[in-house]
């Protein structure tokens, strides 16, 4: 393999709790039960997506600017005081540097995922950065991971796809990529359908083999 791209929200980042904390308040304080697979249905979207999409399914009439960016402004504050890297990242991207190509598919913002990589001092890793929001189209679709190669100057065969999402890897095995599935404990109900559909199948980085 001559290329890696990475997830960023539940890949990298421990994260995911607490964006389903904000999904799940959000509605709470309007009188509304999350809907169990909430996080699910909209963590591959992108934020902005997303938020309309909430807004829409429970006919909420607050401002979607101004609900994203109260979005934008708590996981900027967790990112960068609460959230840490997954198991085994820093150890594997520290031995990954200047060996092999690296960049980021995310759905988070770009705002967002520039301010936490340098949080972690994880900046200069990553030979580029690419969002589903730039991409026009959640993780769905393999979009965001064929742009994250071709800015990488490689074809799809030669990277690997780290995700933590069952959407996404089944739309980066679709698009013929090598794909790594991290645990998610968040996700528990598709364990093993990432064990059985993903490549490989990792509880943290310690544990990936590169072919």
């Amino acid at each position: 393999m001559k290329g890696l791209i990475f997830d960023l929200d539940g890949t990298l980042l421990d994260s995911m709790p607490a964006w389903n904390q904000l999904l799940d308040n959000m509605l709470l304080k309007k009188g509304i039960v999350p809907p169990a697979d909430l996080l699910d249905r909209t963590k591959t979207l992108g934020l902005e997506n997303a938020t309309g999409m909430v807004l829409e399914e429970f006919g909420l009439d607050d401002d979607p600017a101004e609900v994203y960016q109260l979005f934008q402004d708590e996981m900027e504050y967790q990112y960068c005081n609460t959230i840490p890297l997954k198991p085994g990242v820093r150890n594997f991207l520290d031995a990954m540097k200047g060996r092999i190509p690296m960049a980021v598919a995310t759905a988070t913002s770009r705002a967002l995922v520039e301010k936490v990589l340098a949080h972690h001092n994880l900046t200069d890793y990553f030979q580029s950065i690419t969002t589903v929001a730039e991409a026009g189209i959640g993780k769905h679709d393999p979009k965001v991971f064929l742009i994250a190669a071709e800015k990488l100057q490689l074809p799809v065969e030669e990277c690997i796809v780290f995700e933590d999402s069952l959407t996404a890897i089944r739309s980066a095995n679709n698009a013929g990529f090598y794909t790594v599935a991290i645990h998610e404990a968040s996700n528990l109900h598709e364990q093993e359908a990432l064990q059985k559909e993903a490549n490989q199948y990792v509880k943290d980085f310690a544990e990936v083999i590169l072919r």
